[in-house]
């Protein structure tokens, strides 16, 4: 009986074993064919990304050497060409030239009238180009609305504005889609090689830049680049750049122009002239400083670092014992109808114990830009500061007789380009006499510009006008040049 049950016992472990091995052989079958199934899935979806990956570049191929929308060359191998021409051009001395060609406001047509309708315009306008062209040129659309024409073995430059007059001819008749009927006009921009440019990427480039300032021009004009827009453009650049860096005070430099009574010959006002030392252009004058300043949003912040500096020069010179009447600093009148920079100019001018009878601020626009009620409250403000105000440039433009009366302006810096024929002109002395008048009606003094000889100071010293400044005075200096040629006197 034990000896069965142990036959028995064994014969149940052997059955218990056996069972544990075809459960593990399932579970390894199983895992395998999971594996299998998963490799299956991978290989599959290589395969889709592969077919994908090859339908991509199929297109592209496609799209590059055809224009999908209008049939025309693609960009790649328009790009070809051109580099073709340009090598055959210097080795034959050829001309050739590139116009880019942009519909005005197309996007207009596309957001109205939807893409199928934008799409069958352009097709139009890509046959009606064609049409204006040799078998021999080459014409690809760049970009959405944009169209690029190689003009090959041109006879002169010249040749390529007849193109592009007989192109805005040719675009400039309606177009018919469906029951729209559409004008359209354009503008064209033109480079020439080898003068504009001596490769691909040069060209494209000039010819953009034409085309931009012809867009700035209006509608239906062609315009070529011109070497002097371009280099002023890269000088935009770089100053508007420039001007949002943080190390840019360290860049800035003051200098100072003298206005002297020539009553007395006392040194009347110190005028602070902000000028900006940019490490590639050189030396920036205060008016394209301001300039750029306006556009950037910065002329506040650059006009308070002015202040400031400038207040703790003219406080350091009275240590010195030199005692102009005034400091000028230049402010534009879209500056002072914002009150907040008014009560700033207050606030800095208290922070450095700065007498504000000494500040003479020298409006530089025509005060008529705003309005009067802001005006007025403006120069109420400074009036209440007890700071001096004058119109620089008085005479320039128009201006507000009115304005001006009510503005409590206490000085007129006459535009030296007015009157600088005095010694040769009597109109300009009766003139010169007239204005005197003006000024003492509006309880201002006249402060003249431009005072290059000794015979005009003594011609307006004989007018009864004293206030001089200009080249006979003294010219922009430095502050280190200030001490050096002014304190020691």
């Amino acid at each position: 009986m034990v000896f069965i049950l142990a036959v028995i016992s064994i014969g149940l472990i052997f059955s218990v074993f056996a069972l544990l091995q075809c459960r593990h052989q399932a579970k390894k079958l199983k895992s395998a064919a999971t594996a299998n199934e998963s490799e299956l899935l991978k290989l599959r979806n290589s395969e889709q990304t592969l077919r994908y990956e090859l339908s991509t570049l199929k297109t592209k191929l496609r799209h590059a050497i055809e224009d999908p929308v209008t049939g025309l060359p693609g960009w790649q191998l328009f790009e070809d060409r051109v580099n073709q021409s340009i090598v055959e051009g210097a080795r034959y001395q050829l001309t050739m030239g590139i116009l880019y060609i942009d519909i005005d406001d197309f996007k207009v047509i596309n957001d109205a009238l939807g893409n199928e309708v934008g799409n069958a315009v352009l097709r139009e306008l890509s046959v009606r180009l064609k049409s204006c062209i040799r078998q021999v040129d080459s014409i690809s659309r760049f970009a959405k609305d944009t169209f690029a024409v190689l003009l090959t073995q041109l006879g002169k430059p010249e040749t390529a504005a007849i193109v592009a007059q007989r192109m805005l001819q040719a675009l400039a008749q309606p177009v018919q889609v469906n029951e729209h009927h559409l004008y359209l006009t354009a503008c064209i921009g033109i480079s020439i090689y080898p003068s504009d440019g001596q490769d691909a990427a040069t060209l494209f480039r000039s010819a953009d830049h034409a085309l931009r300032m012809a867009k700035k021009k209006g509608n239906q004009i062609y315009q070529f680049f011109q070497e002097k827009i371009f280099i002023n453009s890269q000088r935009e650049l770089a100053l508007s750049t420039g001007i949002k860096r943080d190390s840019l005070p360290s860049e800035f430099l003051i200098f100072y122009q003298p206005i002297k009574n020539m009553l007395n010959e006392k040194i009347f006002c110190m005028e602070a002239l902000l000028h900006w030392q940019h490490p590639e252009l050189g030396l920036i004058a205060p008016a394209e400083l301001v300039a750029y300043a306006e556009k950037q949003g910065k002329l506040n912040v650059i006009s308070e670092w002015l202040l400031k500096n400038a207040c703790r020069q003219f406080t350091y010179w009275r240590t010195l014992n030199f005692y102009p009447d005034f400091l000028g600093i230049s402010m534009s009148i879209r500056q002072l109808e914002n009150s907040h920079f008014v009560y700033r100019i207050s606030q800095v001018l208290q922070e450095l114990d700065f007498n504000p009878e000494w500040l003479l601020l020298e409006i530089r626009e025509n005060i008529s830009q705003i309005s009067f009620d802001v005006l007025e409250k403006a120069f109420n403000m400074i009036k209440y500061l007890n700071i001096k105000i004058a119109i620089d440039d008085f005479g320039a433009g128009p201006f507000s007789l009115r304005d001006i009366k009510h503005s409590h302006v206490n000085y007129l810096k006459l535009d030296q380009n007015l009157l600088d024929d005095i010694e040769q002109n009597e109109q300009s002395v009766d003139l010169a006499k007239s204005l005197i008048q003006l000024s003492k009606s509006l309880h201002a003094e006249l402060v003249i510009k431009g005072i290059d000889s000794d015979h005009q100071a003594l011609i307006w010293k004989g007018l009864g006008c004293n206030l001089m400044q200009g080249r006979l005075i003294g010219t922009q200096i430095s502050e280190k040049e200030v001490v050096e040629k002014m304190v020691t006197k």
